[in-house]
């Protein structure tokens, strides 16, 4: 299943040179990331909070998550987890994004059964009503399972490009 996800974008492997040191990135992890288990929050858009990312970091691993903001229309739903490797005077971070959580699998098998009990319905009946309806059905269910797929997509490339960016920020500024 990790490698389908992958072949489709839900989850994403990256890998990032810092020239940092592995003390001075915890330091600065440590700075900008609120400390939490990543755990659901109820009313976490009403949390106020300078930083952009919750997560934690120990030794060599760390993990990581958009924080939610009112009003946020960035869907974020991508966790990273990622390893620290110091090399020679570089900071080598490889990282996993992963959008498609394993819990979504009992949604999307709840949206397929749905579909799957209407077609079956259809054939059944067999009157020439319900082949009248059929192309707005499948035009239906390609908008139920295509929209999701395609915001998690875009949040897994939008995560890999916003850490690659706000790592090399953290290094540089002072």
């Amino acid at each position: 299943m990790d490698n389908f996800l992958r072949k489709i974008n839900l989850v994403k492997d990256i890998t990032i040179q810092l020239p940092v040191s592995k003390i001075d990135f915890t330091e600065k992890f440590r700075n900008n990331v609120d400390e939490s288990d990543l755990s659901f929050v109820p009313f976490e858009v009403f949390q106020s909070s300078k930083n952009e990312y919750k997560g934690n970091i120990d030794g060599s691993a760390f993990e990581l998550k958009k924080r939610r903001r009112l009003f946020d229309t960035n869907y974020s739903f991508a966790e990273v987890t990622g390893s620290l490797i110091e090399k020679n005077d570089n900071l080598v971070i490889d990282a996993e994004i992963l959008g498609f959580k394993k819990r979504m699998i009992i949604i999307f098998a709840f949206i397929v059964l749905f579909y799957l009990i209407i077609f079956t319905a259809m054939l059944l009946g067999g009157d020439t009503i319900s082949f009248i309806f059929l192309p707005f059905l499948l035009f239906h269910m390609a908008i139920m399972l295509g929209i999701p797929y395609l915001v998690i997509r875009r949040s897994v490339n939008r995560m890999a490009y916003d850490l690659e960016r706000d790592f090399h920020y953290w290094v540089t500024k002072n």
